[in-house]
Protein backbone atom coordinates (compact mmCIF):
# COMPACT_ATOMS: atom_id res chain seq x y z
CA UNK A 1 0.00 0.00 0.00
CA UNK A 2 2.75 2.35 0.56
CA UNK A 3 4.74 1.44 -2.36
CA UNK A 4 1.30 2.44 -4.33
CA UNK A 5 0.92 5.89 -2.63
CA UNK A 6 4.88 6.63 -3.67
CA UNK A 7 4.46 5.64 -6.75
CA UNK A 8 1.57 7.95 -7.23
CA UNK A 9 3.14 10.99 -5.64
CA UNK A 10 6.37 10.58 -7.57
CA UNK A 11 4.11 11.02 -10.73
CA UNK A 12 2.43 13.70 -9.77
CA UNK A 13 5.98 15.55 -9.17
CA UNK A 14 6.95 14.72 -11.84
CA UNK A 15 3.80 16.47 -14.17
CA UNK A 16 4.14 19.52 -11.77
CA UNK A 17 7.85 19.65 -12.47
CA UNK A 18 7.47 19.31 -16.02
CA UNK A 19 4.38 21.73 -16.36
CA UNK A 20 4.20 24.33 -13.58
CA UNK A 21 7.50 24.68 -11.89
CA UNK A 22 9.17 28.08 -12.73
CA UNK A 23 13.07 28.33 -13.26
CA UNK A 24 14.80 29.00 -10.45
CA UNK A 25 17.70 31.57 -10.14
CA UNK A 26 20.74 30.49 -8.27
CA UNK A 27 20.69 32.64 -5.04
CA UNK A 28 16.50 31.40 -4.92
CA UNK A 29 18.13 27.26 -5.35
CA UNK A 30 20.64 28.01 -2.33
CA UNK A 31 17.94 29.97 -0.30
CA UNK A 32 15.47 26.12 -0.98
CA UNK A 33 18.07 23.99 -0.04
CA UNK A 34 18.83 25.50 3.22
CA UNK A 35 14.77 25.97 4.05
CA UNK A 36 15.24 21.89 3.07
CA UNK A 37 17.83 21.43 5.29
CA UNK A 38 16.65 23.48 8.41
CA UNK A 39 13.26 21.07 7.72
CA UNK A 40 15.10 18.48 8.04
CA UNK A 41 16.86 18.92 10.94
CA UNK A 42 13.46 19.78 12.70
CA UNK A 43 11.83 17.06 11.99
CA UNK A 44 15.19 14.94 13.16
CA UNK A 45 14.69 16.99 16.33
CA UNK A 46 11.06 16.08 17.00
CA UNK A 47 11.43 12.47 15.85
CA UNK A 48 14.28 11.96 18.74
CA UNK A 49 11.90 13.74 21.15
CA UNK A 50 9.03 11.60 19.92
CA UNK A 51 11.30 8.50 20.90
CA UNK A 52 12.82 10.29 24.37
CA UNK A 53 8.83 10.74 25.35
CA UNK A 54 8.13 6.76 24.22
CA UNK A 55 11.10 6.19 26.91
CA UNK A 56 9.69 8.09 29.42
CA UNK A 57 6.23 6.27 28.69
CA UNK A 58 7.97 3.17 28.92
CA UNK A 59 9.99 4.00 32.55
CA UNK A 60 6.35 5.23 33.82
CA UNK A 61 4.74 2.01 32.52
CA UNK A 62 7.60 -0.06 34.17
CA UNK A 63 7.22 1.78 37.45
CA UNK A 64 3.08 1.50 37.62
CA UNK A 65 3.49 -2.42 37.13
CA UNK A 66 6.06 -2.68 39.88
CA UNK A 67 4.00 -0.03 42.28
CA UNK A 68 0.59 -1.08 41.56
CA UNK A 69 1.02 -4.59 40.16
CA UNK A 70 3.87 -6.11 41.75
CA UNK A 71 2.83 -4.42 45.39
CA UNK A 72 3.04 -6.60 48.72
CA UNK A 73 -0.29 -5.95 49.21
CA UNK A 74 -3.49 -5.98 47.13
CA UNK A 75 -5.12 -2.89 45.82
CA UNK A 76 -8.72 -2.51 44.68
CA UNK A 77 -11.12 -0.07 43.16
CA UNK A 78 -14.97 0.11 43.57
CA UNK A 79 -17.85 2.03 42.07
CA UNK A 80 -20.39 3.40 44.35
CA UNK A 81 -22.44 0.13 43.78
CA UNK A 82 -19.31 -2.11 44.96
CA UNK A 83 -18.61 -3.46 42.19
CA UNK A 84 -14.72 -3.88 41.61
CA UNK A 85 -13.61 -1.92 38.69
CA UNK A 86 -9.58 -2.16 38.95
CA UNK A 87 -7.31 -4.77 41.12
CA UNK A 88 -3.95 -5.52 41.01
CA UNK A 89 -1.88 -8.66 40.55
CA UNK A 90 -1.60 -8.95 44.18
CA UNK A 91 -5.04 -8.84 45.06
CA UNK A 92 -5.96 -11.46 42.33
CA UNK A 93 -3.37 -13.43 43.72
CA UNK A 94 -4.55 -13.28 47.22
CA UNK A 95 -7.93 -13.94 46.48
CA UNK A 96 -7.33 -17.39 43.90
CA UNK A 97 -8.30 -15.64 40.93
CA UNK A 98 -7.56 -13.89 37.75
CA UNK A 99 -7.54 -9.97 37.58
CA UNK A 100 -10.48 -10.69 35.07
CA UNK A 101 -12.45 -12.63 37.33
CA UNK A 102 -12.22 -9.75 39.50
CA UNK A 103 -13.28 -6.65 36.92
CA UNK A 104 -16.96 -6.15 37.32
CA UNK A 105 -17.94 -8.52 40.51
CA UNK A 106 -19.68 -7.29 43.98
CA UNK A 107 -16.78 -7.11 46.41
CA UNK A 108 -18.54 -9.13 48.91
CA UNK A 109 -18.59 -11.80 46.78
CA UNK A 110 -15.14 -12.62 48.26
CA UNK A 111 -15.69 -11.40 51.76
CA UNK A 112 -15.99 -14.77 53.82
CA UNK A 113 -20.02 -15.27 54.67
CA UNK A 114 -20.14 -15.14 58.83
CA UNK A 115 -17.88 -11.50 58.41
CA UNK A 116 -20.30 -9.42 55.98
CA UNK A 117 -22.60 -8.34 58.44
CA UNK A 118 -18.84 -6.49 59.96
CA UNK A 119 -18.22 -5.51 56.34
CA UNK A 120 -20.91 -4.18 55.73
CA UNK A 121 -20.62 -1.84 59.67
CA UNK A 122 -17.41 -0.64 58.44
CA UNK A 123 -18.94 0.21 55.31
CA UNK A 124 -20.82 2.67 56.64
CA UNK A 125 -18.10 4.43 58.18
CA UNK A 126 -15.51 4.35 54.90
CA UNK A 127 -18.64 6.11 52.86
CA UNK A 128 -18.78 9.42 55.03
CA UNK A 129 -15.36 9.89 53.86
CA UNK A 130 -13.59 8.51 57.47
CA UNK A 131 -10.60 6.33 56.34
CA UNK A 132 -11.38 3.20 58.10
CA UNK A 133 -9.05 -0.17 58.87
CA UNK A 134 -10.37 -3.82 60.29
CA UNK A 135 -9.77 -7.12 59.93
CA UNK A 136 -11.76 -8.97 57.93
CA UNK A 137 -11.62 -12.69 56.43
CA UNK A 138 -11.82 -13.53 52.77
CA UNK A 139 -12.15 -16.11 50.51
CA UNK A 140 -10.00 -17.64 48.02
CA UNK A 141 -11.12 -19.08 44.91
CA UNK A 142 -11.83 -22.96 46.56
CA UNK A 143 -13.82 -21.39 49.04
CA UNK A 144 -10.86 -21.38 51.71
CA UNK A 145 -10.94 -18.53 53.86
CA UNK A 146 -7.75 -16.45 55.27
CA UNK A 147 -7.52 -13.40 57.67
CA UNK A 148 -7.02 -10.10 55.90
CA UNK A 149 -6.02 -6.33 57.15
CA UNK A 150 -8.29 -3.84 54.99
CA UNK A 151 -7.93 -0.13 54.74
CA UNK A 152 -10.52 1.44 53.08
CA UNK A 153 -11.18 5.31 51.89
CA UNK A 154 -13.57 7.50 49.28
CA UNK A 155 -11.18 9.40 46.38
CA UNK A 156 -12.37 10.62 42.94
CA UNK A 157 -11.22 9.02 39.70
CA UNK A 158 -9.93 10.70 36.85
CA UNK A 159 -13.73 11.89 36.02
CA UNK A 160 -14.23 13.45 39.60
CA UNK A 161 -16.23 9.97 40.38
CA UNK A 162 -16.85 9.01 43.71
CA UNK A 163 -15.20 5.17 44.30
CA UNK A 164 -13.97 3.46 46.94
CA UNK A 165 -10.08 2.62 46.87
CA UNK A 166 -9.88 -1.00 49.19
CA UNK A 167 -5.81 -1.64 50.07
CA UNK A 168 -5.89 -5.63 51.42
CA UNK A 169 -2.71 -7.74 52.89
CA UNK A 170 -2.84 -11.23 54.50
CA UNK A 171 -2.05 -11.26 58.04
CA UNK A 172 -3.32 -15.16 58.51
CA UNK A 173 -0.12 -15.95 59.95
CA UNK A 174 -0.58 -13.46 62.86
CA UNK A 175 -3.73 -14.00 63.41
CA UNK A 176 -2.37 -17.84 63.80
CA UNK A 177 0.13 -16.12 66.48
CA UNK A 178 -2.67 -14.95 68.35
CA UNK A 179 -4.35 -17.99 68.22
CA UNK A 180 -1.97 -19.91 69.54
CA UNK A 181 -1.31 -17.65 72.50
CA UNK A 182 -4.57 -17.93 73.36
CA UNK A 183 -4.81 -21.44 73.67
CA UNK A 184 -2.15 -21.56 75.53
CA UNK A 185 -2.82 -19.42 77.72
CA UNK A 186 -6.56 -21.17 78.17
CA UNK A 187 -3.97 -24.48 78.84
CA UNK A 188 -1.90 -22.86 81.42
CA UNK A 189 -5.18 -21.29 83.33
CA UNK A 190 -6.79 -24.80 83.23
CA UNK A 191 -3.75 -26.59 84.22
CA UNK A 192 -2.68 -24.22 86.98
CA UNK A 193 -6.33 -24.65 88.76
CA UNK A 194 -5.56 -28.41 90.27
CA UNK A 195 -2.91 -27.34 92.13
CA UNK A 196 -4.46 -24.23 93.25
CA UNK A 197 -7.45 -26.05 93.95
CA UNK A 198 -5.85 -28.11 96.24
CA UNK A 199 -4.00 -25.26 98.06
CA UNK A 200 -6.87 -23.68 98.65
CA UNK A 201 -8.94 -26.88 99.98
CA UNK A 202 -5.57 -27.13 102.22
CA UNK A 203 -5.99 -23.94 103.57
CA UNK A 204 -9.80 -24.34 103.60
CA UNK A 205 -9.86 -26.96 106.07
CA UNK A 206 -7.12 -25.19 108.48
CA UNK A 207 -9.19 -22.09 108.53
CA UNK A 208 -12.26 -24.65 109.43
CA UNK A 209 -10.78 -25.97 111.97
CA UNK A 210 -10.32 -29.50 110.93
CA UNK A 211 -6.72 -29.77 110.63
CA UNK A 212 -4.94 -28.80 113.81
CA UNK A 213 -1.18 -28.56 114.44
CA UNK A 214 -0.68 -31.64 112.42
CA UNK A 215 -0.48 -29.49 109.45
CA UNK A 216 3.24 -28.99 109.65
CA UNK A 217 2.66 -32.27 108.29
CA UNK A 218 0.71 -31.18 105.03
CA UNK A 219 3.68 -28.46 104.19
CA UNK A 220 5.66 -30.58 101.54
CA UNK A 221 2.12 -30.85 99.86
CA UNK A 222 1.64 -26.71 99.73
CA UNK A 223 4.92 -26.64 98.36
CA UNK A 224 4.67 -29.39 96.13
CA UNK A 225 1.41 -27.22 94.57
CA UNK A 226 3.49 -23.72 94.80
CA UNK A 227 6.17 -25.45 92.56
CA UNK A 228 3.83 -26.77 90.05
CA UNK A 229 2.25 -23.72 89.74
CA UNK A 230 5.34 -22.20 88.96
CA UNK A 231 6.39 -25.12 86.48
CA UNK A 232 3.01 -24.37 84.57
CA UNK A 233 4.13 -20.76 83.99
CA UNK A 234 7.02 -21.58 82.53
CA UNK A 235 5.62 -24.14 79.93
CA UNK A 236 4.13 -21.06 77.94
CA UNK A 237 6.76 -20.85 75.74
CA UNK A 238 7.42 -24.52 75.26
CA UNK A 239 3.68 -25.18 74.40
CA UNK A 240 3.62 -21.98 72.10
CA UNK A 241 6.76 -23.66 69.98
CA UNK A 242 4.48 -27.30 70.44
CA UNK A 243 1.71 -25.83 68.75
CA UNK A 244 3.61 -24.15 66.00
CA UNK A 245 6.19 -27.76 65.99
CA UNK A 246 9.44 -26.00 66.82
CA UNK A 247 9.97 -27.96 69.73
CA UNK A 248 12.39 -30.30 70.23
CA UNK A 249 12.35 -32.34 73.71
CA UNK A 250 15.76 -31.88 75.32
CA UNK A 251 17.70 -35.63 76.30
CA UNK A 252 17.23 -35.43 79.95
CA UNK A 253 16.83 -38.46 81.95
CA UNK A 254 13.43 -38.40 83.44
CA UNK A 255 12.21 -40.92 86.78
CA UNK A 256 8.89 -42.00 85.50
CA UNK A 257 8.31 -43.27 89.05
CA UNK A 258 9.37 -39.95 90.92
CA UNK A 259 6.34 -38.29 88.30
CA UNK A 260 3.88 -40.51 89.33
CA UNK A 261 4.35 -40.22 92.86
CA UNK A 262 4.27 -36.30 92.91
CA UNK A 263 1.09 -36.78 90.70
CA UNK A 264 -0.16 -38.84 93.33
CA UNK A 265 0.77 -36.28 96.51
CA UNK A 266 -0.69 -33.60 94.57
CA UNK A 267 -3.65 -35.13 94.00
CA UNK A 268 -3.95 -36.14 97.67
CA UNK A 269 -6.81 -33.46 98.75
CA UNK A 270 -9.06 -34.19 95.76
CA UNK A 271 -8.63 -37.83 95.75
CA UNK A 272 -9.04 -38.05 99.77
CA UNK A 273 -12.74 -35.89 99.01
CA UNK A 274 -13.93 -37.96 96.81
CA UNK A 275 -12.56 -40.98 98.26
CA UNK A 276 -10.89 -42.73 95.57
CA UNK A 277 -7.79 -44.60 95.33
CA UNK A 278 -5.07 -44.35 93.42
CA UNK A 279 -2.97 -47.18 93.24
CA UNK A 280 0.90 -47.20 91.55
CA UNK A 281 1.92 -50.23 90.24
CA UNK A 282 6.00 -49.56 88.89
CA UNK A 283 7.37 -52.76 86.66
CA UNK A 284 10.64 -53.94 87.38
CA UNK A 285 11.48 -52.66 84.02
CA UNK A 286 10.75 -48.90 84.64
CA UNK A 287 13.02 -48.79 87.79
CA UNK A 288 16.18 -46.13 87.58
CA UNK A 289 19.17 -48.25 85.58
CA UNK A 290 16.49 -49.19 83.19
CA UNK A 291 15.61 -47.91 79.06
CA UNK A 292 15.38 -44.13 80.37
CA UNK A 293 12.42 -41.86 79.40
CA UNK A 294 14.17 -38.85 78.04
CA UNK A 295 12.41 -35.43 78.45
CA UNK A 296 11.27 -32.00 80.37
CA UNK A 297 10.41 -33.71 83.30
CA UNK A 298 7.81 -30.85 84.65
CA UNK A 299 6.07 -31.13 81.03
CA UNK A 300 5.72 -34.91 81.46
CA UNK A 301 4.35 -34.32 85.21
CA UNK A 302 1.92 -31.89 83.36
CA UNK A 303 0.40 -34.43 81.22
CA UNK A 304 0.40 -36.98 84.06
CA UNK A 305 -1.52 -34.43 86.12
CA UNK A 306 -4.07 -33.73 83.64
CA UNK A 307 -4.93 -37.62 82.83
CA UNK A 308 -4.75 -38.69 86.70
CA UNK A 309 -7.14 -35.68 87.09
CA UNK A 310 -9.56 -36.39 85.17
CA UNK A 311 -9.32 -40.09 86.21
CA UNK A 312 -10.21 -38.69 89.44
CA UNK A 313 -12.72 -36.69 88.74
CA UNK A 314 -14.38 -39.26 85.90
CA UNK A 315 -14.64 -41.76 88.97
CA UNK A 316 -17.69 -42.62 91.46
CA UNK A 317 -17.01 -41.99 95.24
CA UNK A 318 -15.02 -45.03 96.80
CA UNK A 319 -13.55 -45.78 93.24
CA UNK A 320 -10.20 -46.93 92.17
CA UNK A 321 -8.04 -45.64 90.29
CA UNK A 322 -4.93 -47.56 89.14
CA UNK A 323 -1.75 -46.84 87.45
CA UNK A 324 0.70 -49.28 85.60
CA UNK A 325 4.09 -48.50 84.31
CA UNK A 326 5.85 -51.18 82.10
CA UNK A 327 8.69 -50.60 79.88
CA UNK A 328 8.85 -52.74 76.39
CA UNK A 329 11.54 -52.86 74.42
CA UNK A 330 11.42 -49.37 72.81
CA UNK A 331 9.23 -47.54 74.86
CA UNK A 332 7.42 -47.49 78.20
CA UNK A 333 3.80 -47.08 78.45
CA UNK A 334 1.97 -46.32 81.35
CA UNK A 335 -1.68 -47.22 82.05
CA UNK A 336 -4.45 -44.82 83.67
CA UNK A 337 -7.88 -46.79 84.53
CA UNK A 338 -10.74 -45.94 85.95
CA UNK A 339 -14.08 -47.47 85.97
CA UNK A 340 -16.65 -45.42 83.41
CA UNK A 341 -17.08 -44.92 80.08
CA UNK A 342 -15.93 -42.08 77.57
CA UNK A 343 -19.41 -40.82 76.03
CA UNK A 344 -19.20 -42.29 72.69
CA UNK A 345 -20.02 -39.32 70.75
CA UNK A 346 -16.45 -37.83 71.61
CA UNK A 347 -14.43 -40.89 71.48
CA UNK A 348 -13.26 -39.97 67.82
CA UNK A 349 -12.28 -36.51 69.22
CA UNK A 350 -11.17 -37.07 72.34
CA UNK A 351 -7.30 -35.25 71.92
CA UNK A 352 -9.32 -32.35 70.62
CA UNK A 353 -9.44 -28.69 71.36
CA UNK A 354 -12.25 -28.20 73.37
CA UNK A 355 -13.68 -31.31 73.48
CA UNK A 356 -15.76 -31.99 76.68
CA UNK A 357 -18.46 -33.97 78.47
CA UNK A 358 -19.85 -34.40 81.94
CA UNK A 359 -17.65 -32.32 83.80
CA UNK A 360 -19.42 -28.37 84.58
CA UNK A 361 -16.32 -26.61 84.54
CA UNK A 362 -14.28 -28.61 82.09
CA UNK A 363 -12.37 -26.79 79.39
CA UNK A 364 -11.81 -30.00 76.55
CA UNK A 365 -7.84 -28.84 77.36
CA UNK A 366 -6.34 -31.08 79.44
CA UNK A 367 -6.32 -34.10 77.08
CA UNK A 368 -5.68 -31.86 74.71
CA UNK A 369 -2.29 -30.22 75.53
CA UNK A 370 -1.03 -33.88 77.27
CA UNK A 371 -1.24 -35.45 74.03
CA UNK A 372 0.57 -32.19 72.41
CA UNK A 373 3.44 -32.82 74.94
CA UNK A 374 3.33 -36.75 74.46
CA UNK A 375 3.84 -35.71 70.51
CA UNK A 376 6.51 -33.34 71.41
CA UNK A 377 8.41 -35.94 73.34
CA UNK A 378 7.99 -38.74 70.41
CA UNK A 379 4.93 -40.53 72.07
CA UNK A 380 1.53 -40.94 71.74
CA UNK A 381 -1.87 -41.32 73.73
CA UNK A 382 -4.55 -43.95 72.93
CA UNK A 383 -7.84 -44.40 74.47
CA UNK A 384 -9.56 -47.22 74.85
CA UNK A 385 -12.85 -46.93 76.81
CA UNK A 386 -16.27 -48.88 76.87
CA UNK A 387 -19.13 -49.55 79.22
CA UNK A 388 -18.24 -53.21 81.17
CA UNK A 389 -14.23 -52.17 81.48
CA UNK A 390 -14.07 -48.71 82.29
CA UNK A 391 -11.78 -45.77 80.45
CA UNK A 392 -7.97 -46.84 80.01
CA UNK A 393 -5.39 -43.82 78.90
CA UNK A 394 -2.20 -45.45 77.40
CA UNK A 395 0.82 -43.11 77.40
CA UNK A 396 3.33 -44.19 74.98
CA UNK A 397 6.81 -42.81 75.86
CA UNK A 398 10.21 -44.06 73.44
CA UNK A 399 13.03 -44.96 75.17
CA UNK A 400 16.27 -42.39 74.59
CA UNK A 401 19.04 -43.55 72.60
CA UNK A 402 23.19 -43.07 73.49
Amino acid sequence: MMDKLRIRAEKLAQAGDSKNAPALTPAEMQQTLHELRVHQIELELQNEELRRSHAELDATRARYFDLYDLAPVGYCTLSPRGLIMEANLTAASLLGVTRSDMIGEPWTRFVFRDDQDLYYQQRKNFLQATPTEFDLRLLKKRETEFWAHISASISQDDEAARVCRIVMHDISLRKREEQFRENVERIIYHDIKGPLVNLFALAQMVMDGAIDESVVHFFPQIMLGIRQVIDLIDAAEPLRKMERGEYTAPSTPVDVHKLLNSVKQSLMVLSGQNRINVDIQIDTTCYPGRPPVCGEAFLLESMLMNLVKNAVEASPQDGHVSITCKAGENATCIAIHNVGEVPESIRDRFFEKNITAGKIYGTGLGTYSAQLIAKAHGGRIELMSSNPEGTTLSVHLPHAHY
